[in-house]
């Protein structure tokens, strides 16, 4: 076995590959926890690749690759620069550029003087990485080559044998596999693992004989014969995918309809990695009701070769081969040969259809595969054989027998669409509670999709010349295929240079070590042998009380070492970040699934978890409340919570100043943080328990230092934490991370010992809690112009099972409910709806997108009644220069008008307005949509205290400066901004400043790294630190002139100066009282703005991003590129929670999942955005000429206000689907909750299909 890693392509000893020079310089990695993934997506397709790839390629290559930080544009511009643009730059022929004597760029495909100069654009270009198999010496000396002996090893039979009897076999011919099976008929045939990985690790599974047939070369035949196309069993997909691209290159096109399908199907079939290694016959026999291909195989007439243990073969029908859910005709001494794929006949067509959450590396929500066979009788066209089969509406891959027979013998004309959609919708039914949900969409999916077949199959016919008539030029849309073109990113922003580093473009300070792998996180730190590693017992029930626990099976377990409860905690079993509401370990009842009864510790991860899940506990189950609306109902608030704020007179207005006055009320989905890392801490005590130190992925390490004091009685002075880095937050590690801290501390502080605890991503997410869900009830009145005159705004958040910061995150949706609009008139309340669920917590924007996404939505409701733009509405309506908000204070510095102006002229809206409205008259079928939406976020925390910073500057005698301050590196720049700043103060340069961790014992009582606030606090503090020690430098400097500053810090050290100072800072002029409703929480206000423009399909909901422009004022950036990074960031983490990403709990709305268990718990069921899913044209640009004079070096925070931007692609959309419901006739207001799922889309998208399974104002179910 050969393997090559992240490590071995390059690192600090032997210089950076090209690949990981390109990323980093390119700015691609912020949090850096992905990168190596990454990097080595990209290593791979260069060094398999006979050609350098297209962007195209590129970018399918990395569909499978998933990054929360960078929103991928960087990644993807860092990798252009190997693709191929011009195929004459790769080969000896001569380009047309080349009488000019011009060099062309291999990354852009233009002119340029790269050829002469390597930095002439923009950044080192770097030559292809040819392909060699064994060849070396068309690599560089650093370039690492599949090692020849390994190809020209010959493959030997292994038998393996592993803990508790398990065994695993490679054989290498059909007839020893067939030996194996007639010893172990239940063992389990594997080729890439895809599969049985999945199974033995979430599902439990056990199999005790395993036999891998990758190299068994029976079973890898692929022949293409007369017949058809025979298929191995073992066939890789990625090999299949090669074989019917050469098929359908090469033969007559009537032969080839169910080749194209298959070959189309494929591209949306998981990512390359898993195509790779997955096999044909896995797929088949795996009999997942939702295979992509297993409809195919069905609709095209396959067969399936199955061979038993004697040799004897037999044939099946892949029509007949699915017997139930994952069962399939296969008896136990048989395995599955080949599959024989037919040649279609002319005037035969076979079409494949899917619809998914997200279009790439996703499984289906439906798909089908239909075949009809039509031949010509007199002056007609009768079917004379047809297949119809769907995945994903039944317990199995399901034939559409009633509609099939019905459609024997028809004649294919426009009657015959009307009549078989009546048959197909009750020959399709799937129960209201199915497991999966969404009966209505997925019902709808299955007539469109029938509309799409039969009108693919008439134009077909009618551009051959068979039918006279074709389909209407606005028809067309209904079955225009999907092409994603590559995507194209520009940035726009000047450079205020202060000193030796503020304001220019720097890279990350730890880029180079995290595109190299050498990053170190909380699970890289070196461990004693004798470390144990901790899983925690949860509850399974959402409220019930605890009867008993028995401990008995999980303290027999294989490495087990201890078990804590309740009763063993030394200290207060009582947490909280505000108020004290949750316990460590539950004593008595539980109230959300999830919640920690206790922790188990053994000598490996694996030993912990199977000890932990071997505990028994027996409940008695009590009535649990499972949305905001049973909460509301039931008056179940946190205590303590109700809030009000009031400006005027809202009902005097309504009743004297409104021309109109409108209703309505907003649901607002959550959304899991999704870091990349995730929570993972290690704990060790030192002196018998005297202290306790610990590293962890947290945002607060004095929050994990007073937690674990809190449950350990210990004074804060013998705790220590600290954090290098994390792979991401958003607020997900600000108070979250603590508590499991916590828990690993009790078991460490009782065992003496280190203990780790890092947590599988479904106990990650279905534990921590999320982005607060949000309901929204209004009243606003306004003229009959669109001004806005009263708001009046009840408003309800869900808290979970414990407050932990969601007071802080009403009370910030309160302050953003207006957004950037003057409103004389307000009156909001709001209170924490205490619910079943596990603390839902802090999330980047904090409540303010909550708050400012109902607000558009009754912006958008006022244009409708008033039959204008949301842009008009949203113009006339802005805040001005000194206006006097809701809740007292007065706005300084506002930049929102030139912020908006720039926008429009930048992304040309009128025209783009009327380019849209021309499109969707053309195309009936597929609509666009376009909106601008502003945002204003307001920096500082809302608790005063919170707002101060302090950090520890040191000088070197050779010149060098450590920088430690309170604020955690999380992917934002952090690090890169403080040293900036330091740098700039010394005038030396960056490389000689260096941050390397953050602790307790360095900089004690530090807030979380949260509020976008850290580069003002953290930078503010470092200046005043570098201040003091330039002062005390100050007499020396002046006595005579230093060469360096090396020199001059040696000299102050010869004269004692003390070249060490601790800074300090608090913001300013700030403070809010809640009983009198009035203060200025905000230091001042970050501006922004976004276009959007989108494209959705009508009949399935699909949607893409066809542009996004973004203009921001971040008055005079610290870090220009930093700052592009984390907007970017900041809008496709905020897509995700518009469009794409949907939590799906137990609850009234979804009884197929049991009761408060989340059912969207890891990526296979939630889907974060990817790499195809990033705007095809995605502009950033900073505002000019806007210097702040509230932070240092006029800078603005950046963290979370381009969030909420991305809600222009939500209201896009809904702009595009009014323009589908007006076909319909259906012009008057309706809601369109977040996220805009493909079932939103096509439920809101009324036409003849949906009318058979819902109303016009049909809402999907959303989980609130």
């Amino acid at each position: 076995m050969h393997i090559i890693t992240v490590e071995g392509i390059g690192n600090r000893q032997r210089g950076l590959h090209p690949i990981q020079e390109s990323l980093a310089q390119a700015h691609g990695s912020q949090c850096g926890f992905c990168t190596p993934g990454f990097i080595m997506s990209m290593y791979a397709l260069l060094r398999s690749n006979k050609q350098p790839p297209t962007e195209e390629q590129i970018e399918e290559n990395l569909a499978g690759n998933l990054c929360r930080c960078t929103g991928y544009r960087p990644i993807i511009d860092a990798f252009r620069v190997f693709a191929k643009t011009d195929d004459s730059l790769y080969t000896n022929s001569t380009s047309a550029s080349s009488s000019t004597n011009q060099t062309i760029c291999p990354s852009t495909g233009k002119p340029c003087l790269c050829g002469s100069s390597s930095e002439a654009c923009g950044r080192k270009q770097h030559r292809p990485i040819s392909y060699s198999e064994t060849d070396g010496s068309s690599y560089n000396e650093k370039e690492l080559i599949f090692p020849p002996e390994l190809l020209l090893r010959k493959i030997m039979p292994l038998s393996l044998h592993g803990f508790g009897g398990l065994k695993w076999y490679r054989p290498l011919r059909l007839q020893h596999v067939l030996y194996l099976k007639s010893c172990y008929p239940e063992a389990k045939l594997v080729v890439g693992n895809t599969e049985v990985g999945i199974e033995t690790k979430f599902k439990n599974a056990q199999y005790q004989v395993l036999i891998c047939v990758t190299h068994v070369v029976e079973l890898n035949a692929l022949n293409v014969g007369e017949d058809g196309i025979e298929i191995g069993a073992s066939v890789r997909l990625t090999q299949l995918q090669q074989v019917l691209q050469k098929v359908v290159a090469e033969r007559d096109s009537h032969e080839i309809s169910s080749c194209k399908a298959i070959l189309e199907q494929l591209k949306w079939f998981a990512g390359k990695q898993i195509r790779n290694v997955a096999s044909v016959g896995g797929n088949v026999c795996t009999a997942s009701p939702i295979s992509d291909l297993n409809p195919l195989w069905m609709a095209s007439n396959a067969k399936f070769r199955l061979i038993d243990c004697e040799g004897n073969i037999r044939t099946v029908f892949a029509k007949d081969f699915f017997l139930g859910y994952r069962k399939v005709d296969i008896r136990h001494d048989e395995i599955l040969l080949s599959i024989l794929l037919p040649w279609t006949r002319p005037f035969e067509f076979v079409k494949e259809f899917k619809q998914a959450h997200r279009r790439e590396d996703d499984i289906a929500l439906v798909n089908a595969g239909m075949r009809a066979y039509i031949r010509a009788e007199n002056e007609d066209w009768i079917i004379a054989d047809v297949s119809i089969v769907y995945g994903g509406v039944a317990a199995l891959s399901l034939s559409s027998s009633r509609t099939e027979k019905y459609l024997m013998g028809k004649k294919w004309d426009k009657k015959l669409l009307e009549d078989v959609l009546n048959v197909l919708k009750e020959d399709i039914n799937i129960p209201e509670n199915a497991p999966g949900g969404m009966a209505e969409f997925r019902k709808s999916l299955t007539l469109s999709f029938f509309f799409k077949f039969f009108m693919w199959v008439t134009h077909e016919m009618n551009v051959e010349g068979h039918f006279k008539e074709g389909l209407h030029a606005t028809q067309l849309s209904a079955i225009q295929p999907y092409s994603r073109p590559s995507s194209f990113g520009s940035q726009s922003y000047e450079l205020a240079r202060h000193g030796t580093a503020v304001g220019l473009p720097m890279i990350h300070l730890s880029s180079k070590l995290q595109v190299t792998g050498e990053a170190e996180y909380t699970d890289d730190t070196p461990t004693s042998q004798n470390t144990l590693h901790a899983a925690l017992i949860l509850s399974r029930r959402a409220h019930a009380r605890i009867l008993s626990i028995d401990d008995s099976r999980a303290k027999s377990s294989p490495g087990f070492s201890g078990l804590f409860l309740a009763k063993d905690v030394p200290g207060s079993n009582k947490l909280g970040p505000v108020v004290h509401d949750e316990e460590l370990f539950a004593s008595e009842v539980v109230t959300c699934v999830g919640q920690v009864i206790g922790i188990v510790v053994a000598d490996t991860h694996e030993n912990a978890k199977a000890a932990a899940s071997n505990v028994e506990i027996k409940y008695e189950d009590l009535p649990a409340i499972l949305s905001i609306r049973e909460a509301v109902d039931s008056g179940s608030f946190h205590p303590n919570t109700a809030r009000s704020l009031v400006k005027g007179d809202v009902e005097w207005c309504f009743k004297s100043s409104c021309d109109k006055i409108i209703e309505g009320e907003v649901q607002v989905g959550g959304q899991e943080h999704f870091y990349l890392e995730p929570q993972s801490s290690l704990v060790w005590t030192v002196d018998a328990g005297n202290e306790v130190h610990m590293i962890s992925s947290t945002q607060a390490p004095q929050k994990n230092q007073e937690y674990a004091a809190n449950v350990l009685d210990l004074p804060l002075s013998k705790v220590v934490c600290k954090t290098k880095r994390i792979g991401g937050g958003f607020g997900g590690k600000e108070t979250r991370a603590s508590f499991f801290a916590a828990a690993a501390s009790v078991a460490s502080y009782h065992l003496r010992t280190a203990v780790k605890i890092t947590l599988d991503r479904d106990v990650d997410m279905m534990t921590t809690g999320q982005r607060h869900s949000f309901l929204g009830k209004y009243k606003v009145g306004f003229t009959n112009e669109g001004k806005v005159m009263g708001l009046d705004l009840e408003i309800y958040n869900n808290g979970g099972n414990s407050l932990d910061l969601s007071v802080s995150v009403l009370e910030r949706a309160m302050f953003t409910s207006e957004n950037v609009y003057d409103i004389p008139h307000v009156k909001i309340r709001g209170q924490v709806c205490f619910t079943n669920f596990p603390s839902n917590t802090a999330f980047r924007g904090f409540g303010g997108p909550q708050g400012m996404l109902i607000a558009e939505n009754w912006i958008q409701y006022i244009a409708s009644e008033l039959q204008k733009s949301p842009e008009e509405i949203r113009e006339l309506n802005f805040h001005n220069e000194g206006m006097v908000l809701h809740y007292g204070q007065v706005l300084e510095n506002c930049t929102i008008r030139q912020v908006w102006d720039e926008l429009k002229i930048s992304c040309d809206f009128q025209n783009a307005r009327e380019a849209v409205s021309s499109f969707n008259c053309q195309n009936r079928w597929r609509k666009r949509g376009v909106a601008m939406v502003p945002t204003k976020f307001g920096i500082s925390f809302t608790a005063k205290h919170m707002n101060q910073a302090g950090a520890l500057v040191q000088v070197y005698i050779d010149g060098t400066v450590l920088v430690t301050h309170g604020g955690v590196e999380m992917g934002q720049g952090l690090h890169t901004k403080v040293a900036q700043i330091a740098a700039s103060s010394f005038n030396i340069p960056l490389s000689s400043v260096f941050i390397s961790e953050t602790s307790t014992d360095k900089v004690p009582n530090a807030s979380p790294t949260a509020a976008s606030a850290s580069s003002d606090m953290y930078g503010a503090a470092v200046l005043d630190a570098c201040e003091q020690i330039k002062a005390r430098m100050e007499p020396i400097a002046c006595r005579q002139k230093h060469s360096s500053f090396a020199q001059l810090a040696r000299a102050c050290h010869m004269e004692r100066i003390d070249l060490s100072a601790h800074g300090f800072y608090i913001t300013p002029n700030i403070g809010f009282d809640w009983k009198l409703g009035k203060g200025a929480p905000f230091s001042y206000y970050t501006y922004g703005a976004a276009f959007a423009e989108v494209e959705i399909d009508a009949l399935t909901g699909d949607f893409y991003t066809r542009t996004a422009d973004i203009v921001m004022d971040l008055g005079y950036s610290l870090n220009p590129a930093i700052d592009v990074g984390q907007i970017e960031g900041a809008f496709i983490q905020g897509l995700g929670w518009v469009a794409l990403e949907e939590l799906k709990w137990g609850d009234a709305h979804h009884k197929w999942i049991r009761p408060g268990n989340l059912f969207t718990c890891g990526p296979g069921t939630y889907k974060i955005p990817s790499v195809n899913d990033i705007p095809l044209k995605f502009k950033v640009s900073l505002l000019k000429g806007a210097p702040n004079p509230k932070a240092i070096h006029s800078s603005k925070a950046v963290g979370e206000p381009p969030f909420f931007l991305a809600s222009a692609v939500l209201f896009a959309i809904k702009d595009a689907i009014i323009a589908a419901r007006a076909e319909e006739g259906l012009n008057e207001w309706f809601p369109l909750d977040n996220p805009a799922t493909p079932e939103r889309i096509r439920m809101a998208c009324v036409d003849s299909f949906t009318k058979h399974f819902a109303s016009p104002n049909y809402r999907p179910k959303l989980s609130v």
